[in-house]
């Protein structure tokens, strides 16, 4: 592979340095509240456990969230990135989406707790014990149980690829028995216009808008331009490195050929962390000198 590659230019915030504090915050009470709680208590109370058990929970999916929400989960380049053969345009680098592996850990995990704590609150007896115990059982159980199976039932997955040829969008519907499966090929030289965009995610209270991007295409025979909404945020790569791809392709038809080589994935390592977050600062230091002109 030759030795000119992307140049990476952060269109998008890729680390977010509140984020970045609450995930060390949280990680750090974590650890003190254990520490603390086994110094002072050598022989823990089983009640004691199951607390830190649920706390331990929750601190974990928060944790997760702040790590999707930072960027940290792209700091480096994803093992999943790799080598593909499409049959409709031969090899190119697969880059697929983060599909539902966590959140389907995360509902076990919770199904596991629920089922400890039903075990270890049950009581014979009336009382508060038992009313946990019922809880869990006739309301949580049943939940969890259908978020699992919905979660094998309804699956969406989009998996783009990059080749020398083009853009290849294949998209995976499953629902119950009826599969469907729909590809779209967008060779690189009936782009018109790549287009960087964002949406907003309702999921969280401040302005946090997943990167997007749009890819206006006009085929030989038509003469009306069509687009391909590529949903960046949703991919295992850093935002920034594939719009920086796709922008170096685009423009550079000498340069797709190195898509189809084994080494390719190289072409969507992002800099390193530290990097990242000094380009985020200045940007954010940029934006605030132009909001005060």
């Amino acid at each position: 592979m030759g030795t000119k590659k992307p140049l990476w230019v952060p269109l998008w915030r890729s680390v977010h340095i509140g984020w970045l504090i609450a995930f060390a915050g949280l990680a750090g009470t974590s650890v003190a509240i254990l520490v603390t709680v086994v110094v002072l208590f050598e022989h823990l109370h089983p009640d004691v456990l199951m607390g830190l058990s649920w706390l331990a929970f929750f601190v974990v999916v928060a944790l997760g969230q702040s790590v999707m929400l930072s960027g940290v989960g792209s700091a480096r380049l994803s093992r999943f990135v790799r080598p593909i053969d499409v049959a409709v345009v031969g090899r190119g680098l697969a880059v697929p989406g983060r599909g539902d592996f966590l959140l389907r850990t995360l509902i076990f995990a919770f199904a596991v707790l629920l089922g400890v704590s039903y075990f270890h609150w049950r009581d014979d007896e009336p009382g508060r014990r038992q009313f946990r115990a019922e809880i869990s059982t006739l309301v949580g159980a049943p939940v969890v149980l259908l978020c699992f199976v919905l979660g094998f039932v309804i699956v969406n997955r989009t998996r783009i690829s990059l080749h020398p040829d083009g853009i290849v969008q294949e998209i995976y519907r499953r629902r119950a028995w009826k599969v469907t499966s729909d590809v779209t090929v967008v060779p690189w030289d009936e782009i018109v216009d790549l287009q960087p965009r964002t949406h907003p995610n309702p999921a969280v209270p401040h302005p946090h808008l997943y990167p997007t991007v749009r890819v206006v295409y006009r085929e030989a025979d038509s003469e009306s331009d069509q687009e391909l909404m590529l949903m960046v945020c949703e991919k295992k790569v850093e935002p920034n490195s594939l719009i920086a791809l796709l922008q170096w392709c685009r423009d550079n038809p000498l340069a797709r050929a190195q898509l189809g080589q084994d080494d390719a994935r190289e072409l969507l390592r992002p800099p390193s962390l530290r990097e990242r977050i000094r380009a985020d600062r200045a940007a954010s230091t940029s934006a605030r000198r132009d909001a005060v002109r």
